[in-house]
């Protein structure tokens, strides 16, 4: 069929598709059958709540289907525990051994990445998959070529200018008071070398892109690397997010053509991965700013 249907030949009237529906598209008629609601069909953005909660398979959306785009999920059991253990034991790794990430293992952390909810249907996150460690090795050269030419601008009144103005207020103040301050001190070695602070010497990273033209998705970019973390870790991998390699990639040419950036796209966040080379023996408490309860 081309639209979204009932089908209540088996529909129990349960009304848990019309609760669960984030549009409230979903109500009873006058013959106590469940059907769309025709003045707010097109609010439909295929999200797909009504047929994941079903018990009865009886909902039909336009461009779904239940073999191809669901699965079963598992009777619930607690997760209390492990899941606290996953987040807890979780540190920011960046020393890595000389290990290939497998490419199993890789696709693993990229169908975590695909759990990820999106802020507004459907998913616009995709990802560039670096797991050739000489490619990334290849490409330090140009970022610290990128970081020496902003720490030399940002001495010039005029060129901090045109910086605050593309970077945006919170950006540039992130710039001046955190970047600057470290590349100036770690310039000298990562220009000969001695040490890698940008790319840590990952055996694979992995990039995610946005649309600089479209929706602005970047909450959803966010909880997507967020679960690629989470998954690295799962997986006995270690990993970072790397906010400075993102503005090298989009800035540089040479980067850009090096990591098959397309025209219209851009990075939005890095993440380095690979097996780690220390094992962390205890976790770190931190403590929210503040919590308010009312």
């Amino acid at each position: 069929m081309d639209s979204s249907y009932f089908d209540h030949e088996i529909c129990n009237r349960c009304d848990i598709c019309a609760e669960v529906c984030p549009n409230k598209i979903i109500i009873k008629n006058g013959d106590n059958d469940m059907i769309f609601r025709p003045d707010r069909i097109d609010l439909c953005f295929k999200c797909g709540q009504c047929m994941a909660v079903c018990p009865v398979k009886s909902v039909f959306i336009h461009g779904l289907s239940y073999s191809e785009d669901f699965f079963d999920l598992p009777k619930t059991v607690s997760l209390e525990e492990p899941f606290f253990n996953l987040i807890s034991s979780r540190r920011a790794v960046r020393n890595f051994t000389d290990r290939p990430v497998e490419r199993a293992v890789l696709e693993k952390i990229v169908k975590a990445i695909s759990f990820a909810p999106p802020g507004f249907p459907p998913v616009k996150t995709e990802l560039i998959i670096v797991h050739d460690k000489n490619l990334i090795k290849k490409a330090l050269p140009y970022m610290i070529d990128l970081y020496d030419f902003l720490v030399k601008a940002m001495t010039n009144p005029v060129a901090r200018m045109f910086i605050k103005k593309e970077a945006g207020k919170k950006s540039f103040i992130t710039i001046k008071k955190h970047l600057i301050p470290l590349m100036i001190k770690r310039l000298p070695s990562l220009k000969d070398g001695s040490e890698n602070t940008i790319t840590r010497d990952a055996p694979a990273m992995i990039l995610f892109l946005a649309d600089p033209n479209g929706e602005d998705i970047q909450k959803d970019i966010n909880i997507a690397a967020s679960f690629g973390l989470l998954a690295v870790h799962a997986l006995g991998l270690g990993g970072s997010i790397m906010d400075i390699i993102p503005p090298a990639i989009n800035k540089k040419k040479e980067l850009r053509e090096m990591f098959k950036l397309p025209a219209r796209r851009e990075v939005v966040a890095a993440l380095i991965l690979g097996y780690p080379k220390y094992r962390y023996q205890r976790g770190i408490k931190r403590e929210l700013r503040n919590v308010r309860w009312l």
